[in-house]
């Protein structure tokens, strides 16, 4: 089950949106906000995987309360009636962007782009698919030293060497047994070799020699889980 959150500042939009939602049968709407901030204060609340997020909004817009969602970010899906807001929207890592009166065909295919990405199913993974060239290797969650994002993608390091995944992060951390250390960072416990404390937070060694960043506020999750005595 997918878990939703709609945030529009039109009631009549949200009451529509949220029938359709309903009538797909997969999708459990979690809560409502009409303006960027109770949008910001649900998110933190309910944790949703996707938030359908209403663009044009008085005070924070849509637009604001992508770049204010805290980590680990759920899917966004705009919502609007504005198509020039498109190339924005997705500059902003949206997953998808409807055109309202929102079309249920073109909201069916939303979906399974969320489905796609793992969303809603939350047993764990027992092989990782990832891409090394041409190959598709199936990897055993244990042989993971870490994963993250960059311009490209996910990658994923297995025994050092670096494959690429198609699944975000997100879907990594809650089907595998990984913890966030950063924003891009995700991190097999099993895999840490040494914890470095630096002026940003720390840097974690992994078993082969890989170099992940700790965030300032990943660091003290890490301190309080092993007792550092940093």
């Amino acid at each position: 089950m997918i878990r939703a959150l709609i945030v529009d500042d039109e009631p009549l939009a949200r009451e529509e949106l949220a029938a359709l939602l309903e009538e797909a049968g997969s999708v459990e709407v979690v809560g409502e906000a009409g303006n960027g901030k109770d949008a910001l204060l649900q998110a933190r609340a309910t944790q949703p995987d996707v938030i359908f997020l209403d663009v044009d909004m008085p005070g924070l817009n849509g637009l604001d309360v992508s770049s204010l969602l805290a980590d680990p970010r759920p899917l966004l899906v705009f919502v609007t009636a504005h198509q020039e807001y498109a190339l924005t929207a997705f500059e902003q890592e949206a997953l998808d962007y409807l055109l309202k009166p929102v079309n249920p065909e073109r909201l069916a295919r939303t979906l399974k782009r969320i489905q796609a990405q793992g969303v809603g199913e939350m047993e764990p993974l027992e092989r990782l698919a990832c891409h090394q060239g041409n190959r598709v290797r199936l990897v055993l969650p244990a042989d993971i030293d870490c994963a993250y994002v960059d311009l490209t993608g996910t990658q994923v390091q297995v025994g050092g060497e670096e494959l690429h995944c198609q699944l975000p992060l997100k879907t990594l951390e809650s089907r595998l047994p990984l913890i966030r250390v950063h924003r891009q960072y995700l991190i097999n416990i099993d895999a840490i070799r040494a914890i470095t404390q630096n002026e940003g937070g720390a840097e974690i060694e992994t078993r082969h020699g890989a170099r992940v960043p700790v965030s300032r506020r990943y660091f003290k999750l890490l301190k309080d889980k092993f007792l550092l005595p940093f």
